[in-house]
């Protein structure tokens, strides 16, 4: 199950119709909470900590190694292990390498410290986003013993909407999986029963 207009089908970069739709939508829904919402809760003292670690990690780690190294290990590891047609032994060595790869994120270095316009910053935080959309894919993959969608695993050719008809959650803390029920009946829309893909 996939939180899209396109459901599991969604393919990287074919988001065109999520941006234009929900993008207005979003923007419609934020003037109108305002408009009702004139005061707000004020943030916890701490609202920003983990923004400042992250900073804090990158402009004093010494010995660290190269956030492009870094990088292009995860880029190969999702690349090797989890890409559209999935077979179940590079899932279960993906998800060990990432799990690697995870731990030399936290030890990336950058040489500009700088504070100003600072490229190697963003692509360290970016890193630090981006290993965390590897670590849910793979994990999740790993664990839907289905195919659905763009999610073709050899092992289990067939959708199994009897135990897999659900939304895979990944939480960073303690990495563990968990999962949300898919409701068939929406209050605002026809229901659109999921189906073989036959194209």
């Amino acid at each position: 199950a996939c939180a899209s207009v396109h459901g599991a089908n969604r393919l990287g970069t074919n988001s065109l119709t999520d941006l234009l739709v929900f993008g207005k939508s979003s923007g419609n829904s934020t003037v109108e909470f305002l408009k009702q919402n004139a005061s707000h809760k004020d943030l916890p003292r701490d609202a920003g900590e983990l923004t400042r670690e992250r900073l804090d990690r990158l402009n004093n780690q010494t010995n660290g190694e190269s956030v492009a190294e870094v990088g292009a290990a995860l880029r190969q590891t999702m690349q090797k292990n989890c890409g559209v047609f999935r077979f179940p032994d590079l899932l279960v060595n993906g998800v060990a390498e990432i799990k690697e790869v995870e731990q030399r994120v936290m030890r990336t270095e950058i040489g500009d410290k700088s504070k100003v316009f600072n490229t190697a910053r963003i692509e360290a935080l970016e890193l630090d986003n981006l290993i965390e959309v590897a670590m849910a894919s793979l994990i999740s993959a790993e664990a839907r013993k289905e195919s659905r969608g763009a999610h073709d695993r050899a092992d289990y050719a067939e959708r199994d909407d009897q135990n897999w008809l659900k939304h895979s959650l990944w939480f960073k803390e303690g990495n563990r999986l968990d999962y949300k029920p898919v409701h068939m009946e929406p209050l605002t829309a026809e229901t659109i029963d999921p189906k073989v893909r036959t194209y």
